[in-house]
């Protein structure tokens, strides 16, 4: 049994979970039995829907070191053949603790410190680029980003002559109210005709009653929610916009055009190597730029009249992402076992 502890709330959003969800389904495809632990319930629900137990320890996600009362005897009860850990929060003290009784496989962005793990994943673009130390087995770059399986093995995109549907992404919780701002932007300076935005509104956004009195005053607005198929909706759409986490990979591998932004420090060095590697440009950071929206719909309209452009990034994104990822970290993960 392989125990996932990870967890996503209004503060770290839903980025931790549905990767490990990604992860969870690659590794129950090859045979592999699944349990997740969360500090708090939030996401519990989500989580076994999908077919998977999930404890919740009643504990302060951000604080990690004070479960140790609460989530060793859950382990040692239990008894893991190893615990896949995904957390910014955790401390050296907190896995050696876990991996005094179980191995341990951390899902890392920040490369924070020397970690006390069996093996360590950074997905990111960066990855591969990390000053890690080499006393351990390391899985780095895109190759090994866990996707959901509707993103594997997409064919090469049709690259339209002209845009006509923009895909807004701001994530599962949008902070700043990015998806709000966009379309009191776009009411006040409205696009061509023939183009629509589709904001796909998180599970956690705060703003849903407000979106909903714009768009339906303003068509070329579509709000979506509780997407089952996100996969084929950016499949439909010509571009996107979206804050730099997961979603850019999932972007990737539809070859989707995307304008990036920035919304938290754990983002800056993913926008940064996205942009650098051509990959896609960067609007900025929402949380510092007072003119933020005016030069995020200039990159859009420079984007949507170069299709050349549009055409060699679509290439080089789905050359970047196959969408394989997460069947490479499972096969990883049980290599360890």
């Amino acid at each position: 049994m392989i125990c996932i502890r990870a967890d996503g709330n209004q503060q770290i959003g839903t980025g931790h979970i549905m990767r490990c969800l990604s992860l969870a389904d690659a590794l129950r495809e090859q045979g592999g039995e699944i349990t997740f632990v969360t500090a708090e319930p939030y996401f519990q629900r989500l989580i076994q829907t999908r077919g998977y137990p999930c404890t919740v320890l009643g504990t302060a996600y951000d604080r990690m070191e004070e479960e140790l009362s609460v989530f060793l005897p859950l382990l040692e009860r239990e008894q893991p053949e190893l615990v896949i850990l995904d957390s910014y929060f955790v401390t050296p003290e907190y896995m050696k603790a876990i991996k005094g009784i179980s191995k341990l496989f951390y899902i890392d962005d920040l490369n924070a410190f020397d970690y006390p793990a069996d093996a360590v994943v950074n997905y990111a673009v960066y990855g591969p680029e990390m000053p890690y130390p080499q006393n351990k087995k390391y899985f780095l770059g895109p190759r090994y980003v866990p996707l959901r399986r509707q993103f594997q093995g997409l064919g090469q995109r049709i690259v339209r002559d002209h845009v006509e549907d923009v895909l807004i992404s701001t994530g599962g919780t949008d902070p700043y109210h990015v998806a709000l701002r966009c379309a009191k932007y776009l009411r006040e300076h409205p696009p061509r005709e023939n183009m629509k935005f589709h904001f796909v509104l998180g599970a956690m956004n705060q703003d849903v009653a407000e979106l909903e009195g714009i768009a339906e005053n303003f068509p070329l607005i579509q709000l979506h929610r509780q997407v089952a198929d996100m996969c084929s909706l950016m499949c439909q759409c010509d571009l996107a916009v979206s804050a730099a986490g997961t979603t850019l990979y999932e972007l990737c591998a539809c070859g989707l055009p995307t304008v990036t932004y920035i919304l938290a420090d754990n983002q800056i060095q993913g926008a940064r190597a996205f942009q650098k590697a051509g990959l896609m440009p960067c609007a900025g950071d929402i949380r510092a730029d007072g003119d933020f929206f005016s030069g995020l719909f200039y990159k859009i309209n420079s984007l949507a009249l170069d299709r050349k452009c549009r055409e060699d990034i679509s290439c080089m994104m789905r050359e970047a992402v196959d969408g394989y990822g997460a069947r490479r970290l499972a096969s990883a993960v049980n290599c360890l076992l």
